[in-house]
């Protein structure tokens, strides 16, 4: 379809975004379009456009009770889940092709970047993918749970769904002269559409299982590319006058897309560990999407969800992108992009390997899981910057690994800016992670070890010897150690205590 002619079929419902009256359908509107169209998307467009929603009571969810009969996951799986502390989080969709920031490109962008993003893909094909590779990865790099986007706001299905919704697709002239032709396709809008034609999170699923890997799963609420989502200013086809009582079939359309496409995913693949929503629904909505947690209760009653869009009948919640400064009992994972984006760019600032390990120290002693973001690049391979620093922290996690995985936080979590604290479940055996190097003598007033106790080293086979020292205990370091460090950073003190 040429641009002109495309721009002149969608400008009554691109009205909306562009803020004029939506009856205005004359040559000039057009004109107007056509040149935003030519220009950059300005910063303010997507504030304008997001300031006309809730968002962050959307991503809270608007329960502030559950139903007197659904029940929470079962204290087993909580504790099952604050067992694995390491995991990877891995969006991937349509978005790696063209380097944005997960589907977030599509935030108020124009009417030209989205013709082209709509036929992506019909250009996906990782034929590097390898699931089983991937748990190998991660197993090797200490990783005991991944979440991956099985459908990010752009609506991209990376499992075969069999729900339906129209779809722009290229004919034979594709894009010449400046023009794109499409046509209206009806299908799945799926990986299955794509030229790789494979069910990735079928594969990821059973590969996980194979290695031992805990699977998560993420699911947005939110799909910019389903015709019947048109309340939310970020889609291309945004009315302002669409709710519920406008249009209830419309409406009611959405609720059941996504309902069908949960129902999949908690029914093909067997038990599924953790499901993460994203962000939410209108609260006219409210019912329906807490309809649809309970769906994923009946189906998966071991399930840990998060409580984004659907409040208190969520399980635990996921700082992003920050670190709480204190310690919980609430059942929490902090997820943080190791780059700037949590998807893969081709030019991304990776922090260095040496914070992700410090990052999974500190959230341990405060008693979260830490899930590290990462993205595979479009063949389904992961960038080097990625294996470098997750390895780096596997062959830590080789020798210190049993002040990790398995551990709760206690009430003295840090002393200092250098030493961190985590306790075995039982009380009986804590754990100082000193950041750097003590030198000839380490020293704490945090640990009081039972008379006549043992103090290790993690990767050192000989015991220190330690003494009390008014309020101080200290452990001796042997001069020859120095030289033979059991790791590059973050050394473990193994102290027996009476059990509190």
């Amino acid at each position: 379809m040429r641009r002109r002619n495309f721009l002149e079929s969608s400008v009554a419902a691109a009205a909306g975004v562009w803020g004029i009256p939506r009856s205005a359908t004359s040559s000039a509107l057009i004109a107007r379009a056509q040149n935003a169209e030519a220009e950059p998307c300005p910063e303010s467009r997507y504030r304008v456009l997001n300031a006309l929603l809730d968002r962050e009571a959307m991503q809270r969810g608007w329960a502030r009770s559950v139903d007197p009969d659904y029940q929470h996951a079962p204290q087993s799986a909580v504790e099952t889940f604050k067992d694995l502390k390491f995991g990877i989080r891995i969006h991937w969709g349509l978005y790696c092709l063209i380097g944005s920031h997960e589907s977030w490109g599509l935030a108020g962008a124009n009417q030209q970047f989205w013709n082209v993003y709509n036929v992506l893909y019909q250009f996906f094909n990782p034929v590097s993918f390898n699931a089983d590779e991937w748990m190998a990865f991660f197993r090797r790099c200490g990783i005991r749970f991944f979440t991956f986007t099985t459908k990010h706001h752009d609506g991209f299905s990376m499992w075969p769904t069999k729900t339906t919704q129209e779809s722009p697709a290229l004919t034979a002239q594709a894009f010449e002269n400046g023009c794109e032709y499409t046509r209206t396709a009806t299908n799945n809008y799926s990986v299955m559409d794509s030229p790789y034609k494979k069910d990735i999170v079928g594969a990821l699923v059973m590969a996980a299982r194979k290695h031992g890997v805990k699977v998560g799963l993420y699911y947005s609420h939110v799909d910019w590319h389903d015709p019947a989502f048109a309340w939310d200013p970020f889609h291309y086809q945004y009315d302002s006058k669409f709710t519920k009582e406008s249009d209830p079939a419309r409406w009611q359309t959405f609720i059941d897309h996504e309902r069908e496409q949960v129902r999949e995913l908690m029914t093909q693949y067997g038990p599924i560990d953790t499901l993460d929503f994203d962000i939410g629904w209108p609260e006219a909505a409210a019912k329906e999407i807490a309809s649809i947690a309970k769906m994923v209760r009946k189906l998966q009653p071991n399930i840990i969800m998060r409580n984004r869009g659907i409040g208190a009948y969520g399980d635990y919640y996921t700082p992003e992108r920050q670190i709480p400064g204190w310690n919980s009992k609430d059942v929490w994972k902090v997820i943080y992009p190791c780059g700037t984006s949590f998807s893969y760019i081709p030019s991304d600032e990776y922090r260095p390997a040496e914070w992700v390990l410090k990052s999974l120290i500190t959230v341990c002693a405060k008693g979260g899981n830490f899930e590290v973001g990462f993205g595979p690049m479009p063949t389904g391979a992961w960038a080097p910057e990625a294996v470098e620093r997750l390895e780096y922290v596997g062959e830590w996690l080789r020798v210190n690994g049993e002040a990790i995985y398995g551990t709760r936080a206690r009430a003295m979590f840090q002393e200092g800016d250098d030493i961190w604290f985590t306790s075995s479940k039982d009380g009986g055996t804590v754990y100082a992670i000193s950041l750097e190097w003590p030198g000839r003598s380490f020293a704490t007033r945090s640990v009081s070890p039972r008379p006549g106790s043992l103090v290790q080293m993690l990767g050192v086979q000989t015991p220190l010897k330690w003494q009390r020292q008014g309020d101080l205990v200290a452990v001796d370091i042997p001069a020859d150690l120095a030289e033979h460090k059991p790791c590059k950073q973050a050394y473990v003190f193994k102290f027996q205590v009476d059990r509190g």
